[in-house]
């Protein structure tokens, strides 16, 4: 049972707006514990520098990560953690060195032993070891130790290195893909928490109906997704737009690069929420408007699209892997005379945007589709005169074909006026 003072428990119920329970942190950290002992692994140090991928540390402590801020935690196979955040608070005239305990909030701390906080940015290069000095503080008089690294494409050089140079009697192993198999695997309150995501996005794109005009420029439709997503909850998301006039294509974009075309009568608009959730899933959904009669080139490439979303529903069974769905798919395309597939075709999701496991060229992807799974998928016909995509959610079922988790109709042209 997880030990919170009353006051730090009334706090986190009344300041945050989802918390995971603690059953479910407990279950993960269960989870993790028995795959510990199986490899003999006494600590993990887990490192994260980004909201949007890996949010391992999230994971394991229901806590985020704030853009590219980083934080690092030491969890032990005693299932005590320590958590070391970007913030002030740290004397560096100390001696010896204490933890301020101040940062992130207790309230917001569970399971977590002593709060460390210091300083250290990927943009001051000299403060990229600065985590993994306190890492090795906290490890070096631990004796003969085995250690996992979980998120070692998020932790600095200087990090790995360091805590490599100075843990001299530590063994290291890459624990990531052990974690990646755990955390794509969704509990029933983990579903619950994506179905409310998919939810947030479907109104999000509903909406657009009615907002979407003439006369407004496409940063503004940026704008309207982030805005409602926010309202509803949402702590950070990626809002995807594109336009163009009738019978041309509308890929979207991010904001940089199209964001002052202001939207005409006829034209098609292209859109991708990958907005979060107050509780941290992703999910993303897309929607493709029309100002008025859809061209027929858009109508056809949106067919098209609809039966290769279809085709890959049908393969998205418990067991199944995404390196042959993915070869599958790239021989439909091929038999309908299309260019074959060389992007990211599709992925779990879960509390990072891209988790796995994944459909990508390079046949690289080691865990199968599995029931429990939040799976996504976004099938692209794009043609000199139109841009047709259908993406949504679906999780993955013992048996049978996936659940669809949308009500938003993503392979319907939406017409307007």
């Amino acid at each position: 049972m997880i030990k919170m003072s009353q006051e730090d428990r009334q706090l986190m119920e009344e300041l945050i707006i989802w918390s995971c329970s603690d059953q479910e942190l407990e279950r993960r950290w269960d989870a993790t514990v028995k795959a510990m002992e199986e490899k003999g692994v006494d600590y993990l140090v887990i490192a994260q520098r980004s909201d949007y991928l890996g949010q391992y540390v999230k994971w394991f402590t229901d806590m985020p990560t704030w853009d590219e801020y980083g934080a690092t935690v030491i969890f032990s196979k005693d299932k005590e953690m320590i958590t070391i955040y970007t913030a002030g608070g740290f004397d560096e005239e100390q001696r010896p060195w204490r933890p301020a305990n101040s940062f992130p909030e207790s309230y917001c701390c569970r399971g977590v032993a002593r709060r460390w906080s210091r300083g250290y940015f990927p943009s001051l290069n000299y403060t990229a070891a600065y985590d993994a000095e306190i890492v090795v503080h906290e490890l070096k008089n631990r004796g003969k130790i085995k250690v996992g690294i979980v998120g070692t494409a998020f932790m600095t050089v200087q990090c790995y290195e360091h805590i490599k140079a100075n843990l001299i009697n530590a063994e290291f192993v890459d624990f990531t893909d052990d974690i990646d198999a755990l955390k794509a695997v969704k509990s029933p309150e983990e579903l619950d928490m994506i179905r409310a995501v998919v939810k947030l996005q479907d109104e999000v794109l509903f909406g657009l109906r009615d907002f979407i005009k003439p006369g407004i420029r496409e940063i503004d439709i940026y704008a309207e997704m982030r805005y409602q997503s926010h309202k509803r909850g949402a702590e950070n998301g990626i809002f995807l737009v594109g336009s163009n006039s009738y019978n041309k294509p509308a890929p979207f974009y991010n904001e940089h690069f199209h964001s002052n075309r202001v939207i005409q009568k006829g034209d098609t608009v292209t859109v991708l929420n990958e907005a979060n959730c107050a509780n941290g899933m992703y999910g993303h959904v897309s929607a493709v408007y029309s100002l008025g009669e859809p061209s027929p080139a858009l109508i056809e490439n949106m067919k098209i699209s609809n039966e290769a979303h279809q085709f890959i529903r049908e393969r998205l069974v418990n067991g199944a892997d995404c390196n042959i769905i993915f070869d599958e798919y790239n021989a439909f395309l091929k038999s309908l005379g299309k260019p074959l597939e060389t992007r990211l075709l599709g992925h779990g999701q879960g509390y990072c945007l891209v988790e796995r496991p994944a459909m990508l060229p390079g046949r690289g992807e080691t865990i199968k589709l599995a029931a429990g799974m939040n799976f996504s998928y976004h099938p692209t016909i794009a043609t000199p005169q139109a841009f047709g995509i259908t993406c949504a959610n679906y999780f993955i079922r013992e048996e049978g074909p996936a659940e669809l988790v949308n009500t938003f109709p993503t392979g319907e042209i939406q017409i307007i006026g």
